[in-house]
């Protein structure tokens, strides 16, 4: 796989991950598909930077295809909340940081939770796609889309906007997009000086309200007006 590009490796090839891979693919990612199945890897191979036919809960075999060298790895097995649990638990064991798995119910949930996985994915076989979005930038949280070619879509306030007012940016005419609302973290402290922090959302902002670094945007648009806002926050970043 590129060094140039950031490499994904989607673990379970049902209709979720096969949309996730190609989703990704097409996005530019170096995409491993990887399935012991081999009809399924088959109908994917063409679509995706490379597919292979591995048991993900064989250590051996997934050392043999270097999965340790992957920038980030998606867990998206379906059903088989076994295989889900034994294919993360090799994942951590090969020290791969940015591991995400698709939970199917609440103990799968907590079970995912306790052995220290944050990234947690909820989310139905037609999200693949959507969830490549978020994957595909850092600074955006949900992503929803609205039809083929308008989203909503929570993104961090850009640095060049921090500190600055809405009145002053006019981003409906300078970006067209359109403010949603923000959503801001609200600290609070307990009884033992212990500092928590809550998220308020805000669906009618103040136009004078100052952005900080820490505030959400929930805006909406295209999808090719969304990615030249989000590109803002690359200017002297």
């Amino acid at each position: 796989m590129s060094d140039s590009k950031k490499s994904i490796a989607v673990l379970g090839i049902g209709q979720f991950g096969f949309q996730l891979s190609i989703a990704l693919t097409q996005k530019g990612f170096d995409v491993l598909a990887i399935d012991d199945n081999a009809d399924i890897i088959d109908e994917v191979k063409e679509l995706v930077t490379q597919a292979i036919v591995v048991d993900s809960t064989d250590e051996k075999a997934m050392r043999s295809i270097n999965i340790d060298t992957v920038d980030v790895a998606v867990v998206a097995i379906g059903s088989d909340v076994e295989s889900s649990l034994m294919t993360t638990a090799l994942l951590q064991r090969m020290d791969i940081s940015d591991i995400h798995v698709r939970y199917i119910n609440s103990l799968h949930e907590s079970i995912l939770a306790s052995m220290g996985i944050r990234n947690l994915v909820s989310i139905e076989r037609e999200m693949g796609t959507q969830f490549a979005n978020t994957l595909a930038s850092d600074k955006v949280g949900r992503y929803i889309s609205i039809s083929d070619h308008h989203a909503l879509m929570e993104v961090q306030v850009p640095k060049p906007l921090v500190g600055k007012a809405l009145k002053e940016l006019h981003l409906r005419s300078q970006y067209r997009v359109n403010i949603v609302g923000i959503k801001t973290r609200v600290p609070s402290v307990n009884d033992d000086g212990e500092v928590s922090f809550s998220v308020k959302m805000t669906d009618v902002p103040d136009p004078s309200y100052p952005l900080s670094k820490d505030d959400y945007l929930v805006i909406s648009g295209t999808d090719v007006n969304l990615k030249r806002f989000i590109k803002v926050g690359d200017i002297n970043a």
